[in-house]
């Protein structure tokens, strides 16, 4: 690899994290915040603890591929691979959430209904809610 290589890699990669949010963090408070309100909803009942945390579950896993796909790469001289893991993310986002639901109202025959998809929307805002707070500070 010649210097000038190395010095590209260098700087797409600063550029890579400089512009992508602290996604560990996001989808692990998210996850905590689940299983907290899953073990708290237990007095209320077995299944509705459990429909809250699949619900939440299914809301933070396609989440949390899609933007570890579509932070992959960044910069002009990787456009291409940009947009293809865009792309790929954003379908497979679709694909889990859409099998998640499935596998869960075929399978899961005591479900309140009514809490997975209220943990589902949930969880969609307060993801939206910690990109907003924790987006990085030099894209401002």
């Amino acid at each position: 690899m010649t210097a000038q290589q190395r010095e590209s890699r260098r700087l797409s990669t600063r550029l890579v994290n400089t512009i992508r949010p602290p996604l560990l963090k996001i989808y692990g408070v998210q996850c905590v915040l689940v299983i907290l309100a899953s073990v708290m909803a237990l007095p209320s009942g077995r299944d509705n603890a459990l429909s809250l945390l699949i619900g939440g579950l299914i809301s933070v896993v396609p989440n949390a591929y899609f933007a570890r796909q579509a932070f992959r790469y960044a910069g002009a001289a990787h456009a291409r691979k940009v947009a293809s893991s865009f792309y790929r993310g954003e379908a497979g986002k679709y694909a889990v959430t859409l099998a998640g639901f499935a596998t869960v109202f075929a399978f899961y025959e005591t479900l309140n209904e009514f809490i997975l998809l209220a943990a589902y929307l949930v969880m969609l805002l307060l993801n939206i809610l910690l990109v907003a707070v924790w987006r990085p500070r030099s894209a401002e």
